[in-house]
């Protein structure tokens, strides 16, 4: 009586396993690639063939760096770099889409382990520096130039009373 019991709740057990549906595959978003000139954004567990737009976000401002349309492989996975500048930013996201729709299929946050270095859009600093520079140098000879010594002595006319100087080690 055992057995007849253990054998159909593991015939049970083996036939809802083949008559279950296999688990829906987990979407994934990742950044890697992740430097201060751009990023690149990749996902799987998407339908095939499917169309999505994809954007790289500022989080702080909400601002849109960069967006493509991407179209996914017969695995349903995607990749997609984005060249664009991080300057001084310390965390980016990308969000995925579907053309048309406001809702997100999926999203990433991914932080920076230190802000990317600003920018600097100026003009060159090296003649002004060197500018600098020169005139200090010049400065420099013409106040040596007027206060050094000469070597020249006014002497007066006449005898003197004192002895003349001597030093010591004369």
């Amino acid at each position: 009586m055992r057995w007849r019991r253990a054998a159909t709740v593991g015939l049970t057990a083996f036939a809802l396993l083949l008559v279950a549906q296999p688990a829906g595959a987990v979407t994934y978003v990742g950044l890697n690639d992740l430097t201060c000139e751009g990023a690149t954004t990749e996902g799987t567990g998407m339908p095939e063939g499917a169309r999505l737009n994809v954007a790289l976000v500022d989080p702080a401002s909400d601002r849109t760096l960069s967006r493509a349309t991407v179209t996914t492989s017969s695995s349903g996975a995607f990749e997609w770099r984005a060249r664009v500048s991080l300057s001084g930013m310390r965390q980016v996201r990308a969000v995925v889409r579907r053309p048309g729709q406001p809702d997100m299929v999926a999203w990433v946050d991914h932080s920076l382990a230190r802000a990317c270095p600003l920018a600097y859009t100026g003009p060159s600093r090296a003649l002004p520096l060197a500018g600098v520079g020169l005139s200090s140098l010049t400065l420099g000879v013409l106040v040596l130039m007027a206060f050094a010594y000469q070597g020249r002595h006014i002497r007066p006319a006449g005898r003197h009373l004192a002895a003349p100087y001597r030093g010591r080690f004369l």
